[in-house]
């Protein structure tokens, strides 16, 4: 590497007296931290080692010196020794004066006088009379110098520094010197950055003048020895040279003149640089291909001295990377941009980088290290073997246009085919000067010799960087040589080794060539290893998938005939095969599931259908033995879908239908798709792994409308969740709450519609995933169902839970025409019953009241009362109203009340049992059924039936309707429909495959929910009764105290004593005969109750009474006395009431209680307890009773 990076400092020695400080000036050099700063806002730039050339110069008015010696010379200085001031005017100062014109000031440089004293010679001081040489110099040159402001141009900036230096020989100060110079060259350096940086501002955009002002203030960058900024400045100047060629292609040159023998060729010597500088600085027969070599040589220089410059092995290893890497990016410029062939050139410039010495210094450190520090070259040797593979491939083609062709040679991964014989190549040989290119083009051999050492080494460089992939694959081109040379044995033992590739990585980053050549390797060697050759084929197939993209693709060498002859070997060696083999279906067909589940309309069998969409690469038909897709949904549950015997065109794309006989409600997402080539070779595409979750889950729920991006299950697709839903022409099935519930017992209907065929061999399997929840039967069977039959079954079940929300499923197993049937069905359903009854008994001596309140179990789902009946068995008489209220809305706050009275026709027993029916409806339930009803009409008349179930299960369930409106007004108005239309929006975009239909359904679901008030047709409006049994015991008393105030008269005056006789009688007629020693229970909470502990015998029958304290009256006699209901005498007693208030007073209230604490079973009939007396005042006026 020659050193170009030089500071050159202009000297004129008029007196030749810089001899005399040469050697002192020289130790100076190079410079050391030379501070530099352009502009004041950016930091300060440090320069290190910068040599420094002292280049004598005479000025000459008439000579004119070269740009280049020009730029090389930033500063100038001049040596000059004064014998006397007579000598200095008449020679030294008029010296001075030619120096500063004809060099100095026409070139623009910084400058320096330097006064030498000699050793023999006096340094005189200034007297008062006598001014010193020195400052006589000063005087004249100085910064404020009367001779200088008469030479000075006006386009000339004086320095900012003392120009004038005196140095005595012996007594030289070195660090006065050096900062003297730094200060010259730090302007110098200035200047020219600032002249360059204006003149690309002055110079217009793309135009030749300003590429050379970017190319001037690169090479400033360079001398100084800045190379990140050089580097910068390349790029920027090789994009400006771009501009301009792109502009004016017209002021260049595009010849390209290489020399004429690359024997030896030296890439800086072929740089003819003084040309190309001055032509550029000329603007004249600028060669564009010499000045693109001559800006890349420079860089590339630039690259080489940071790696030489640096301070780390790892460093300066970089560097050279980035130059590797940035010749690569050269050679392929001028390659594109350049019409005449540039092989050879190219290999050679390749060969001379590749030797550079800067390469052999840095691998000589690194071994030469204390410690192992190869890995530090890893950078460098990753893109030297980069480069060389660069080369390899120049030389394949330099071998082609010889004649000389390997096939399949760094094709492994291109393609090309063996079956057909090569074309003879027609090249007219090119003749070679690179003595290796001479030695590869002898002959076949020749070449196969030295593109296996260049190979080699390319592996060894690679080796160190650990890049084993591409070791394998570089062993490959070594297989492909041996298979070449007919070395069957080696290439497969090569290919074998190169296992780690092959494993890692598998056969998908490999061609079809190399496949072909492992394939007929493993036939011509072992070729009873048939495994081996399946597999081999197998992979040979995928490639003809994998690989389609160039236009050397591998699948455009093989024709249809070669296809199907490759099939019939994959079916001949899979069927020779003693077990099954699955291989990757994505490797041969790419599938798109199309994630719609629809009713077989094709037949009127319960058949459901997907379609697939199989992409066929091959360009041949083929007939599929079985296709078989699996669906799971978050429980594990599987719907299966088939098709037997499918023929697949030679089309690009064919459209499968899968069938099943399985038909399952939910979310599904798609688990495996095999497709059946024949009896042993099955391909298989996994979606993802299958995990039980079982849930109380029904597909009816929210979150069928959303995304689990929690499930880990399946791999997230845009096929997941596929819903299966019910359509209204096969058979149907669903869970609901019985219609006639009996208190104490818990059942649901399973209601099963049966659609076009008849079903037979029917068999029902029940089972719930509400925990705590035991079915009384789990299995239901029954001969057949005709075509549109309906049959209710009733299944029982205990749970006992506060929640009322229970998960019901169904597996319905039948046969149509002797082919099996499976449906499943599951269903969350709300037990909670809607209606309640509290009941009030009154007991009269003759017979009973029973008071029945029946009203709403919550206050926001009123229900229609459409009957009631009381019956009973056992020897009553039950008398209820004549006229008693049917179709009676009963809200939250406002029960209906129905009256009953029983009169017993013998004795009263606890045994015998009242029943109570109630019969109604749930408006809730009224107004989806007539919105089912309307919206199946509408879907009909559009042909839209089959989604139904789809509206039906996840949107009209959720509907909430304003019941008081409809009560009362008879018209039904949605308070959720802006929620349910969007709602509906989403759910028909996502499963609703038909935009036309898509469309269609938004319309009605529009119209039908957003603002829109229904009006009940009541022909149209069909009500499903409810019926509530209750069975309850006789209500049992065991006292029933008759209480009867006696009086003469209904009127008597204030303060007038009232006679009145008490009359108690004890009642036992509505006790329990038959159990009289067993507890009874009265029907209703309101009635009194018994207590069954033990009962003192003593205190049986025994009561007390007690006259309650009334402000109204004053008493006399006895209030408070007891009595025993046994006694033969009649209970009565004697009182006097004096009124004290005017008015209609009532009689004072009489409470009776057991003696017997624990005896507390009676009650107390007053004949006139609700009574009243008129109290009249005194004075004789009229008093009116209102």
């Amino acid at each position: 590497m020659t050193e170009r990076n030089t500071i050159g400092i202009g000297y004129y020695d008029p007196f030749a007296v810089y001899p005399l400080i040469k050697d002192e000036i020289d130790k100076l050099f190079p410079i050391q931290n030379l501070h530099v700063r352009f502009h004041p806002s950016q930091p300060l730039k440090t320069i290190n080692n910068l040599p420094i050339k002292m280049i004598e110069e005479i000025p000459n008015k008439k000579s004119d010196q070269n740009q280049s010696d020009i730029d090389g010379i930033y500063s100038r200085v001049m040596f000059i020794k004064v014998e006397s001031l007579d000598k200095y005017r008449s020679q030294v100062r008029p010296l001075i004066r030619e120096w500063l014109k004809n060099l100095v000031f026409k070139y623009k440089n910084s400058w320096m006088i330097i006064l030498i004293i000699p050793s023999d010679a006096k340094d005189k001081q200034s007297t008062i009379i006598k001014m010193s040489h020195f400052d006589k110099l000063l005087k004249d040159f100085g910064q404020d110098g009367k001779e200088l402001s008469t030479i000075l141009p006006s386009n000339i900036t004086p320095n900012d520094f003392e120009n004038c230096l005196k140095l005595k020989q012996n007594e030289l100060d070195s660090s006065e010197i050096q900062a003297n110079i730094k200060s010259l060259l730090s302007c110098s350096f200035n200047q020219r950055y600032h002249l360059f940086v204006d003149l690309i501002k002055q110079h217009k955009e793309k135009s030749i003048n300003r590429f050379v002002a970017y190319y001037s203030l690169t090479n400033l960058f360079d001398d100084m020895r800045l190379f990140h900024d050089t580097l910068s400045q390349f790029e920027i100047s090789n994009q400006e040279l771009n501009h301009v060629v792109d502009t004016h292609p017209e002021l260049f040159d595009y010849t390209v003149t290489l020399p004429e023998s690359f024997d030896g060729f030296n890439f800086e010597k072929f740089i003819d640089e003084p040309k190309i500088k001055s032509n550029l600085y000329s603007g004249e027969n600028v060669n564009l291909f010499e000045l693109r070599c001559f800006l890349f040589f420079r860089q590339s220089y630039t690259f080489e001295k940071l790696a030489d410059t640096s301070n780390s092995i790892s460093i300066g290893a970089l560097q050279i990377s980035k130059l590797y890497r940035n010749l690569a990016l050269f050679l392929n410029d001028i390659s594109k941009k350049n019409s005449t062939d540039l092989k050879e050139f190219e290999f050679s410039v390749i060969q001379y980088y590749l030797h550079i010495p800067i390469i052999g210094k840095l691998i000589k450190q690194a071994e030469n290290s204390p410690d192992d520090n190869s890995y530090q070259l890893k950078n460098l040797l990753e893109s030297r073997a980069e480069l060389k593979l660069l080369q390899r491939s120049i030389l394949i083609k330099l071998s082609q246009i010889n004649g000389i062709y390997i096939k399949g040679l760094e094709q492994a991964f291109e393609e090309v085919s063996l079956d057909d014989k090569p074309e003879e190549l027609k090249a007219t040989p090119a003749i070679m000067t690179n003595l290796v290119l001479v030695e590869a083009m002898k002959d076949k051999s020749s070449y196969l010799d030295v593109f296996e050492r260049l190979t080699e080494d390319i592996i060894e460089d690679f080796l160190i960087c650990e890049r084993s992939k591409t070791i394998d694959i570089l062993s490959i081109d070594l297989a492909i040589l041996n298979y070449e040379k007919e070395n069957y044995c080696e290439c497969l033992q090569i290919l074998k080794d190169s296992h780690e590739f092959f494993i890692q990585n598998g056969w998908n980053f490999l061609g079809g060539i190399l496949l072909e050549i492992y394939y007929e390797c493993v036939l011509k060697i072992e070729p009873q290893d048939k495994d081996e050759i399946l597999t081999t084929s197998l992979r040979i197939l995928a490639v003809l998938v994998t690989n389609q993209v160039d236009i050397n693709s591998f699948r455009l060498i093989k024709n249809k005939s070669q296809i199907e002859k490759l099939f019939k070997k994959v079916d001949e060696y899979s069927l020779s095969q003693n077990v099954k083999i699955e291989s990757s279906l994505d490797d041969f067909f790419k599938t798109e599931l199309i994630p719609y589940i629809n009713a077989d309309e094709l037949t009127n069998k319960d058949k459901y259908i997907m379609r697939l969409k199989v992409k066929n690469p091959f360009g041949i038909g083929f007939t599929f033995k079985n296709v078989e897709l699996i669906l799971v949904d978050d429980e594990g549950s599987e719907m299966i879908f088939q098709a037997n015997d499918v023929d697949m065109s030679s089309e690009r794309e064919n459209v499968i239908t899968l069938s099943t006989n399985r038909f399952i409600i939910g979310s599904f997402s798609p688990y495996r798709l095999s497709i059946q080539m024949n009896e042993k070779l099955t391909l298989v595409l996994d979606y993802g792994q299958k995990e039980m979750q079982i849930t109380n889950a029904s597909f009816v729920n929210d979150t069928v409308i959303e995304y689990n991006t929690s499930q880990d299950r399946i791999k997230q697709t845009k096929n997941d969740n596929i819903l299966g839903y019910q359509n209204l022409n096969k058979l149907t099935a669903q869970f609901n709450c019985s219609n006639q519930v009996k208190l104490g017992k818990s059942e649901v209907v399973l209601r099963i519609f049966n659609g076009d065929n008849e079903i037979t061999d029917v068999e029902i399997k029940l089972f719930s995933t509400t925990e705590g929840l035991k079915l009384e039967k789990e299995k239901e069977t029954f001969e057949k169902l005709d075509k549109k039959e309906s049959t209710d079954i009733l299944i029982p079940y205990a749970y006992f839970s506060e929640n009322k929300i229970i998960n019901m499923r169904a597996k319905i197993q039948y046969k149509i025409d002797g082919e099996d049937y499976i449906f499943q069905v599951s269903y969350n359903i709300d037990t909670t019953l809607t209606i309640s009854v509290t009941v009030q008994d009154l007991f009269k001596q003759d017979f009973i009241y029973s008071k029945f309140q029946i009203g709403t179990s919550n206050s926001k789902y009123p229900i229609r009362l459409l009957d009631n009946e009381l019956t009973t068995e056992a020897d009553y008489k039950i008398i209820r109203p004549g006229k008693q209220g049917h179709d009676v809305v009963a809200f939250g706050e406002q029960p209906g009340t129905f009256f009953y009275k029983i009169i017993p026709n013998n004795i009263v027993s606890s045994e015998d049992v009242l029943n109570l029916k109630v019969e109604y409806t749930n408006l809730k339930e009224e107004c989806e059924d007539y919105i089912s009803e309307v919206v199946i009409s509408q879907l009909t008349e559009l042909g839209l039936s089959k989604y139904w179930y789809l509206l039906k299960d996840i949107i009209i369930n959720k509907a909430s309707f304003d019941l008081n409106n409809y009560a009362i007004n008879n018209f039904i108005n949605f308070t959720n429909g802006l929620e349910l239309n969007l709602l509906s929006e989403k759910i028909i975009l996502q499963y609703v495959e038909s935009s036309s239909d898509q469309k269609k359904l938004f319309n009605l679901m529009n119209q039908l929910l957003v603002d829109n008030k229904i009006d009940v047709d009541t022909k149209r409006l069909v009500r499903n009764s409810h019926f509530l049994y209750i069975s309850v015991a006789m209500p049992i008393l065991k006292y029933l105290q008759v209480v009867e105030y006696e009086y003469e008269r209904k009127q008597y005056v204030v303060g007038e004593p009232i006679k009145v006789q008490l009359k108690v009688k004890t009642i036992t007629k509505w006790s329990d005969d038959t159990k009289s020693n067993e507890e009874s229970l009265p029907l209703a909470a309101s009635s009194p109750t018994r207590n069954g502990s033990n009962l003192d015998e003593n205190q049986e029958g025994k009561f007390q009474l007690n006259i309650q304290q009334d402000d109204n009256w004053l008493m006399s006699g006895l209030r408070k006395f007891n009595f025993d209901m046994n006694s033969k005498d009649n209970v009565n007693a004697e009182l006097m009431l004096i009124p004290l208030n005017v008015g209609k007073i009532p009689l004072p209230k009489v409470s009776i209680k057991s003696l017997n604490k624990d005896d507390d079973d009676l009650d107390i009939e007053f004949i006139n307890g609700s009574e009243t007396i008129l109290v009249i005042p005194e004075v004789h006026s009229i008093t009116f009773a209102f």
